[in-house]
């Protein structure tokens, strides 16, 4: 796998669950780097790290080519219960389509 790219931003931070969500920080600053693997491009990882918390979360990402063929979409995720927006802005960044998962996401 290669990085890509790196996402810095700050927002609050939950720890969640099937027993629900919790707030563990209103704001702590984070980092985000996109590694693709080098053949097909068509599985990815984020490495997203939490410094002042202490934590790290892998997320594995996976695509499909659209229907026209033309651009690679998100189609799955593992590693953490919820997709952060902030993942689906990185990644489009790169051309991936997060529409149907943002639309997923925000049911």
């Amino acid at each position: 796998m290669e990085k890509i790219d790196t996402l810095e931003f700050e927002s609050p931070i939950n720890l969640e669950g099937s027993w629900g969500e919790r707030n563990i920080a209103k704001a702590s600053k984070s980092t985000m780097d996109l590694y693709m693997s080098d053949d097909d491009r068509m599985s990815a990882f984020i490495e997203w790290d939490i410094p002042d918390l202490d934590m790290t979360e892998g997320i594995g990402l996976v695509f499909e080519h659209s229907a026209d063929g033309s651009r690679r979409v998100l189609v799955d995720y593992d590693g953490v219960m919820t997709l952060p927006d902030q993942a689906m802005d990185l990644l489009e960044r790169h051309g991936i389509d997060c529409a149907e998962m943002r639309e997923t996401m925000a049911d």
